[in-house]
């Protein structure tokens, strides 16, 4: 019996050992992230939950290393990347940096989709000329080239709101007919306000989808071909798209 107990504990003391060495994984996040991408504590120092918390420490878990996550002001978001203050940054694409060239770039780890939300008992929108006449509740500062065509011929007006939230506000006042809305955001906001989103539906048309990676340091010793290796697995096994069922839109 004695001997049973020391094996266990040794047992339990190499699991210990082994966890305390894994190589860090620094994985760097912005303070300007917005729910659900980063959830960040009260005073901003701290990564509490959201997409950045758990697709990186899924990469962790599956690369066998210890996530740290950094924040950082956006200003330093490509420095810190490029020099190697943190290995990797997800939720990423290279056209949203301006180094992008100078740094390494995973494979696809999940689409960031817009779709055309609405109140409930207006027409199915399937296709950009539905959207002809209508007034489209955009985000200021955000850009839609797919719907340029529409505005520059007068085919329909573009009614811009400051804040995400208030996008919903101008569709229950009926200011816009239709808001562009980014699905895991809506999700998210929805998900927090059961009883106003179930006046809105979001329609099957994607009005854009960009891929999301994660963007590697040329300065880490972590290599892409690993990195990309772990995602493989990540889709194969199942492990990513169970967490992102979780920030998707019920319908």
């Amino acid at each position: 019996m004695a001997s049973t107990n020391k094996k266990w504990w040794f047992s339990c003391l190499l699991l210990i050992a082994s966890a305390a060495s894994a190589a860090p994984l620094r994985i760097g996040v912005a303070d300007t992230d917005a729910p659900p991408m980063a959830v960040l504590s009260p005073d901003g120092a701290k990564l509490t939950g959201g997409l950045s918390l758990d697709i990186g420490q899924l990469l962790a878990e599956e690369l066998n290393m210890q996530p740290q996550f950094v924040i950082l002001a956006r200003r330093r978001v490509e420095p810190a990347i490029e020099t190697g203050k943190v290995d990797i940054i997800c939720n990423a694409n290279p056209d949203w940096y301006g180094n992008s060239a100078r740094l390494n770039w995973s494979r696809e780890i999940y689409p960031l989709t817009e779709r055309v939300l609405s109140l409930k008992g207006l027409p199915t929108i399937r296709q950009f000329d539905d959207l002809a006449g209508k007034r489209i509740g955009t985000q200021h500062g955000y850009h839609y080239p797919e719907l340029e065509y529409l505005w520059t011929s007068n085919r329909s007006s573009r009614e811009t709101e400051t804040r995400f939230e208030l996008l919903f506000k101008s569709l229950e006042k009926q200011l816009s007919d239709v808001a562009i809305v980014t699905e895991f955001i809506y999700a998210w906001w929805a998900r927090g306000h059961a009883q106003e989103a179930a006046a809105f539906r979001l329609h099957p048309l994607v009005v854009s989808s960009h891929s999301t990676m994660c963007a590697l340091s040329p300065q880490s010793p972590l290599k892409l071909e690993q990195l990309n290796r772990a995602i493989e697995r990540l889709h194969k096994n199942g492990k990513l798209k169970a967490m992102l069922t979780r920030y998707q839109a019920q319908e």
